[in-house]
């Protein structure tokens, strides 16, 4: 019987307060510390844990929150092991002070309080600021906005704010709690947020450049790629971004078969594979076309879903989707690579010829990654790079209309929440500047 995709639970817990005090105890407080540079956000990590172990809670979570509104969210889903953590001096020995287990203690606190922190807001600079896009790079830059005296608005074509945060990361990883009490802390602070806005049809630039003084996008890498080899009916064919989304959404109720081919070797491959094995479905096979040390993803989201019983499969690519008269996938045909080192030490894969064989399946899942939708973009008549991603001055983050702004990962790679909040900050202090230069020069 195929399986209806549903929610989940998170499944981690948080430390206890002993538990967080003995930890903070192990931190050197080091000065210039190093886990502070290797944050994204420059979080005072040794700042903050001295607050705690004088059990200055919320004076350790105000720390926090002057370069993260999201501590509840970057500690449980950004790869702290990678980033704060790999940067400990406590490393060697007995292992690094658990940073995003301190954060956590700290972001559960806040969450569970009478008076849950928020930052003051200052006296208004006459600014307005519209938004397109609410996503972790759009919340942040709304938030930074707002604590320099902008009155902003953000537009969304979902139903919900959040972008990533309330669609793409698995329930398992983050409860919807957590999401919604830092998603709705920005919020707070005077944000306007107007849902279900298809900008590319709603948006009027002459009316956006009348009403405010700035436009910015941060419209994320909106749709998923997929290979140009569908033959079947596409009942059988889905991307990873609509697994997660099926998932966390619980709009769509993706009937899946058992026998499942995911293509990819990312985080959004990994945590497609990871939560369908959780609903049991046996047959999840992933394919990738290099091999593990080549595979952009983080190791606790690779280790999840190697725990719950995936298999994997390196040096493969899908060459052919076979299906019966019926339009219904029956198996896919693969082929082997082989790797080669080109210039600057990049590795690619070059198929095999000859190493075709074939394999049972029922449905294919495209996680390969995401490109930009232009609808916005063209409409707006907006210059792009040779990645497909918006142009930018880097000083100013101005796209070819220097009426809008445009940053995260529509204009760059970014790899982690956390950096897409970093992003978000400096867009919006480089906006701040910009206009208030622009006042002076008038």
């Amino acid at each position: 019987m195929p399986k209806v995709v549903k929610g989940f639970k998170e499944e981690t817990s948080t430390i206890s307060y002993p538990e967080a005090i003995d930890e903070a105890g192990r931190c050197y407080l080091c000065h210039d510390a190093p886990c502070r540079e290797a944050s994204p956000v420059l979080t005072d990590v040794a700042g903050f844990i001295s607050r705690m172990r004088s059990r200055n809670f919320r004076g350790a979570l105000r720390l926090i929150k002057e370069t993260n509104l999201f501590p509840g969210i970057t500690c449980r889903v950004s790869p702290y092991d990678e980033q704060g953590e790999a940067a400990c001096l406590h490393r060697k020995y007995g292992g690094p002070v658990r940073i995003a287990e301190l954060e956590r203690v700290l972001a559960d606190y806040d969450r569970k309080s009478k008076r849950p922190y928020l930052p003051e807001v200052p006296e208004s600079i006459g600014k307005n600021v519209a938004i397109v896009g609410s996503g972790p790079t759009g919340l942040s830059a709304a938030a930074e906005l707002v604590l320099n005296g902008c009155k902003v608005i953000i537009y969304e074509a979902a139903r919900v704010a959040g972008g990533v945060f309330t669609k793409g990361v698995p329930s398992y990883l983050i409860s919807d709690e957590v999401i919604d009490h830092e998603v709705g802390s920005v919020l707070s602070l005077g944000v306007d947020l107007v849902t279900g806005i298809n900008a590319g049809e709603s948006i009027n630039l002459t009316s956006i450049k009348q009403s405010f003084d700035a436009l910015l996008l941060t419209i994320g890498m909106g749709r998923a790629k997929r290979l140009d080899l569908e033959s079947c009916k596409k009942a059988g064919i889905f991307t990873g971004v609509e697994i997660l989304e099926s998932m966390k959404l619980k709009e769509k109720r993706l009937r899946l078969g058992e026998k499942i081919l995911i293509v990819g070797g990312g985080n959004v491959s990994m945590d497609a594979a990871a939560a369908l094995l959780k609903l049991e479905i046996e047959g999840v096979t992933v394919i990738y076309r290099r091999d593990r040390e080549q595979m952009p993803v983080f190791e606790s989201r690779f280790n999840m879903a190697r725990h719950n019983g995936m298999k994997i499969m390196y040096r493969t690519v899908l060459e052919k989707i076979k299906c019966n008269d019926l339009g219904i996938i029956e198996s896919v045909v693969l082929k082997k690579t082989e790797l080669k080192e080109k210039d600057e030490g990049k590795v690619v894969a070059e198929v095999i010829s000859g190493s075709e064989f074939e394999m049972e399946a029922d449905t294919v899942i495209y996680a390969i990654g995401q490109q930009l939708d232009r609808d916005l973009v063209d409409q707006f008549s907006l210059e792009t790079g040779g990645d497909g991603r918006i142009k930018v001055k880097p000083e100013t983050n101005q796209t070819s209309d220097p009426f809008i702004y445009a940053a995260g990962s529509c204009v760059e790679r970014i790899n982690t929440i956390t950096t897409a909040i970093a992003k978000g900050q400096q867009v919006a202090r480089k906006l701040v500047r910009n206009m208030l230069e622009e006042d002076n020069r008038k």
